[in-house]
């Protein structure tokens, strides 16, 4: 009787006895392209993109915390109120915009999730994930341990990791990825510019390129496997401790000689004049494999 007295008391005050939670719903008006700022330091953030003209907030916060917010048609800054140090402080924020706002967002022990949204992204936590499907004009995404999972295609990414495994799957016009050791994996396409730099994590592409693509790898001691579709054009200038794969015969770089490089490679080019795509590789201890696919 007294459990039941419990949940009938919790129920009545909007407060799942789980955990102690309650429940959020807040709106402001928001122009098509109106910018959002949204902070939850502790908990998860999913940022939805639809076709109306206005901001919602639904979710749950822990007890003894409320959501601060506010603005105009122009712009709209929210977040969870107070010093959010541990799991108890933990808030789940669904936050739907216009798709085409300019959102920016900010956790720390956050899972951070967008989907929907064609304005520009900019999403930072240190601990958690990040996860983004759909295509931002403009895409900057950072964790510092957590992995970054980005499922669609940006006019401009810009993507860092510490940590954390970085897997894009989608297209750009110009692309910056960067880990420490987390390992990179690229795939779709086509690319047009990207830069990849990590010192200690593998890198994979395996994408389709254009003929004006110019894509630059470099890592310190990571493997680095490119995988393109069979019977494309390329142009390959590669530094690494050992290079194979697909028409090129194996190469190691002598033990005496550190500073050797290994020749200069072109696929599939009918005329030395062709346009190709043009791949630079760079891996001063780890090995560099080539392969065409189906």
């Amino acid at each position: 009787m007294r459990a039941l007295g419990v949940l009938v008391c919790s129920l009545a005050l909007g407060v799942s006895p789980i955990g102690a939670q309650q429940q959020v719903d807040r709106r402001w008006p928001l122009a098509p392209d109106g910018a959002v700022k949204i902070f939850n330091f502790v908990g998860s953030v999913r940022v939805v993109g639809w076709d109306r003209d206005s901001v919602v907030v639904t979710g749950t916060l822990p007890r003894g915390r409320s959501l601060f917010g506010g603005g105009s048609p122009a712009g709209v800054k929210l977040g969870v109120d107070g010093d959010q140090r541990s799991g108890d402080d933990a808030a789940a924020l669904i936050v739907r915009v216009p798709a085409g706002a300019n959102v920016w967002v900010r956790g720390a022990a956050t899972d951070i999730e967008a989907t929907g949204l064609i304005g520009t992204l900019d999403i930072g936590t240190v601990t958690g994930r990040v996860t983004v499907t759909g295509s931002p004009r403009i895409l900057t995404a950072e964790s510092m341990s957590g992995a970054v999972a980005i499922h669609g295609s940006a006019e401009t990414l810009r993507a860092k990791t510490a940590g954390g495994a970085l897997d894009w799957k989608g297209s750009a016009r110009d692309a910056h990825l960067v880990s420490v050791s987390g390992d990179i994996r690229v795939s779709a396409g086509p690319l047009e510019r990207a830069n990849i730099e990590t010192i200690s994590g593998a890198v994979r592409v395996d994408a389709a390129l254009r003929a004006e693509s110019r894509v630059s790898i470099e890592t310190h001691g990571g493997n680095v496997d490119l995988r393109l579709p069979r019977g494309s054009p390329l142009r390959l200038d590669v530094d690494a401790a050992e290079v194979s794969g697909t028409g090129i015969a194996t190469w190691k770089r002598p033990a005496d000689n550190r500073l050797a490089s290994p020749p200069h490679f072109e696929f599939n080019l009918g005329e030395r004049s062709a346009a190709a795509p043009l791949v630079s590789i760079r891996s001063f201890k780890g090995r560099f494999v080539l392969g065409f696919v189906p």
